[in-house]
């Protein structure tokens, strides 16, 4: 039905639009410590998630290659640019023009944080890194959402007809966030040691793994319970999707980094950061794969079956 040019685009858009709300949120937290302001009365929690300055030079350039590899995914698939120009100055408001102008935004964003960060000495007032931060996690969260909005707008698929399935893309797209700010954190040299506001940066993503799976576990239980929908289910637990399934998105990009961040350790801790993230980011990949495969299995993509149900 898709191809893989659209599952790089859900997997890459969601993964850096998840790593731009992850380091603008950061950013807010950092951003007093950093220009030496006086402590806020949320000092506590800007001091449990203190990072050097190195970090955010890590990981702004990697959120911004993954959101431009995702738009590039998005253009390369479309066939012609202007598709997406005209999609951007139609008038007729939609999810979709609401969604590539959250990317355009994110886009602008990891950019501008990106090119702060190369161009070492560039004086930058904090108002103006509050304020680019907060359109970041902004325009993130909308990014977030619209990569699963995108495929339940698609009323020709049953299986993608419910507002799961958004819940899960933004929860893993938030996990794959996370992850990039992991992959950045492993090449941090500081002598300071940053394990601990990591370790509370996996302790949130625990919590968005659990959720993820819970989620998972609803959308199947849904599906199955669907005449139209139960096919596509069967092909992901049982079915021809079931290997990467189970084994991208179930054990790689839940069981395995839940693990893994459960022993993260000072000594360590940069060998483990780059397994995590890399479990992270293949099981984001492996579960959009699946989802957006399954929908071949759905019964308006098999007209016989669905004849079936009709005169049933």
């Amino acid at each position: 039905m898709f191809n893989l040019l659209t599952t790089g685009y859900l997997f890459l858009g969601g993964a850096g639009a998840g790593a731009l709300v992850v380091l603008g949120a950061l950013e807010c937290a950092n951003v007093r410590r950093r220009f030496a302001l006086p402590p806020a009365r949320a000092a506590r929690v800007e001091r449990a998630l203190a990072l050097p300055d190195e970090f955010f030079a890590r990981g702004w350039p990697v959120c911004f290659v993954a959101l431009a590899a995702g738009m590039l995914c998005l253009l390369v698939d479309l066939g012609r640019p202007e598709r997406l120009l005209n999609l951007l100055t139609s008038p007729e408001p939609s999810a979709i023009a609401v969604g590539a102008y959250a990317l355009v935004l994110a886009l602008a964003c990891a950019g501008v944080f990106s090119l702060v960060e190369l161009l070492d000495g560039v004086r930058v007032r904090p108002a103006v890194v509050w304020g680019a931060a907060v359109a970041g996690v902004a325009a993130g969260l909308v990014a977030v959402a619209y990569t699963g909005v995108l495929l339940q707008g698609l009323a020709s698929v049953l299986f993608w007809q419910t507002p799961l399935l958004p819940m899960l893309f933004s929860l893993s797209s938030l996990s794959c966030g996370i992850a990039c700010a992991f992959l950045g954190a492993a090449f941090v040299e500081t002598r300071r040691p940053i394990t601990r506001p990591l370790a509370r940066l996996a302790l949130v993503d625990g919590v968005l793994l659990v959720l993820e799976a819970l989620v998972m576990a609803g959308y199947l239980a849904w599906a199955f319970a669907g005449e139209g929908t139960a096919l596509a289910a069967q092909a992901l637990v049982a079915g021809d999707l079931r290997w990467a399934f189970w084994g991208g998105a179930v054990l790689c990009g839940l069981a395995v980094p839940f693990a893994l961040e459960r022993c993260l350790t000072h000594g360590n801790s940069r060998t483990q950061l780059l397994w995590i993230a890399a479990a992270l980011l293949a099981g984001g990949f492996a579960l959009r794969f699946c989802l957006v495969g399954a929908g071949a299995y759905d019964a308006t993509q098999l007209p016989g079956l669905l004849f079936g149900l009709t005169i049933g």
